[in-house]
């Protein structure tokens, strides 16, 4: 006899919510996220409180763009809170009335001073889904052509084309730090998309 909770469909699980949030209370806010106490009541009855939660006030969105001949662009990155520097895919916060596509398009012209005849949407998902709502959503880009210089130069550092080996390799290597670069890199290699 097999495991009920193993054989739930996926439909199921969206629909079940086993935790119940009793009470939030929002004890730091700003432009970017809001930090809640969350009262929470488990299943089995218990209640956990002032469980902290980052809302974010806005998802995100990364594009991977993708050239004719098939390499990847990324951009070098500095971190300052982790004092790190490597590459990652174009991407940023979705501003408020743009879709997830429009978002992908303004922060590719930025970053990289490119434009895409079309986009691909892989999905979405929620990179830190036990902390936090963010939602992050991730494009593939074709038919890439440079229009302009790199429009924001605090946080981009150069550009590069990477053949395909090259980012698996950097990925095996641990070489790509950044969580959100990394899913969509994998998520795109995973389609066959790269």
């Amino acid at each position: 006899m097999g495991n009920l909770k193993s054989e739930r469909s996926a439909s199921n699980l969206k629909s079940e919510k086993p935790w119940q949030v009793l009470a939030r209370r929002k004890v730091y806010e700003s432009g970017w996220i809001d930090i809640q106490h969350l009262d929470i009541r488990l299943p089995d009855g218990k209640i956990l409180r002032d469980i902290h939660m980052v809302d974010y006030r806005y998802p995100a969105a990364s594009v991977i763009p993708i050239s004719d001949d098939g390499r990847i662009l990324l951009i070098d990155h500095y971190r300052v809170f982790t004092d790190t520097r490597g590459w990652e895919a174009p991407a940023g916060k979705i501003d408020e009335g743009e879709s997830p596509e429009q978002a992908v398009a303004r922060e590719l012209m930025e970053e990289t001073g490119h434009r895409a005849a079309s986009y691909k949407k892989l999905g979405h998902y929620h990179p830190s889904n036990g902390s936090s709502n963010q939602t992050f959503h991730v494009f593939v880009a074709r038919g890439i052509t440079r229009v302009d210089d790199i429009q924001d130069t605090n946080e981009v550092m150069g550009l590069r084309w990477f053949t395909p080996q090259e980012v698996r390799e950097m990925i095996a290597r641990n070489e790509i730090l950044d969580g959100l670069s990394l899913t969509g890199l994998c998520w795109a290699i995973a389609r066959g998309e790269i």
